[in-house]
C-alpha cells in the first residue's frame, strides 16, 4: 500500500450538513460522540480527540474537541451570528481575522479565544470560525484547556487548513 492510500485511509472527510463544506479529521485520532438538537431548530455536532492522552497541568485528563454548530436557513449576517453566539457563550478574542486557515473563499469571520468554565473553573482556549454557506450558518470550535493548547495547536490549525 503507498503512503498516499495509507494516508486516504487515515483521513475522513467529514461534510457540514445543509452546506458544500467539508474537512477533513484523522480518523485515527478523532472520534464522532454525539449530536444535540436545539431549540432553535440548530444541531450540534461532537468530535472528541483522542490521538494520545492529553494531561493538564493539574494532572486531570482533557479530551480536545471539535464542535460543529449548524443552523440549516440562517436568515441573519456573520457578524449576527458570531454576537448571538457569543451571548450564548462570552469569551476574550486573542484575535479576530476575516482571512485565513479555517474560513472559506468567500468569507467569515475567525477568533482565537479564551474563557473559563464555571463548572469547573478551568481556563480554555480555542480556534472558532464562523461562516454562512447556502443559507446555512456555521461555527466550527476546536478547543481544549490553556495549558494543553500549545500541545493541540498544530493539530486544529491543520484541521482549520482543510475546510472545503
Amino acid at each position: 500500500m503507498t503512503m498516499a492510500a495509507m494516508a486516504m485511509l487515515a483521513a475522513a472527510q467529514v461534510g457540514i450538513p445543509g452546506t458544500q463544506t467539508t474537512i477533513r479529521l484523522n480518523s485515527e485520532d478523532w472520534r464522532y460522540l454525539r449530536t444535540f438538537k436545539l431549540d432553535d431548530g440548530a444541531d450540534i455536532y461532537l468530535y472528541y480527540y483522542i490521538g494520545h492522552t492529553v494531561v493538564d497541568g493539574e494532572g486531570d485528563t482533557v479530551l480536545p474537541f471539535l464542535r460543529l454548530y449548524v443552523n440549516e436557513g440562517y436568515d441573519g449576517d456573520i457578524y449576527e451570528l458570531a454576537y448571538d453566539r457569543y451571548m450564548q457563550q462570552p469569551f476574550q478574542s486573542l484575535n479576530e481575522y476575516t482571512h485565513g486557515p479555517g474560513l472559506p473563499k468567500k468569507g467569515g469571520l475567525g477568533y482565537d479565544g479564551v474563557y473559563t468554565n464555571p463548572s469547573d473553573q478551568k481556563n480554555y482556549r480555542f480556534l472558532m470560525t464562523y461562516f454562512i454557506d447556502q443559507g446555512t450558518a456555521v461555527e466550527m470550535r476546536l478547543e481544549t484547556t490553556v495549558d494543553t493548547y500549545e500541545e493541540m495547536e498544530f493539530e486544529f490549525k491543520d484541521i482549520l487548513g482543510t475546510l472545503k
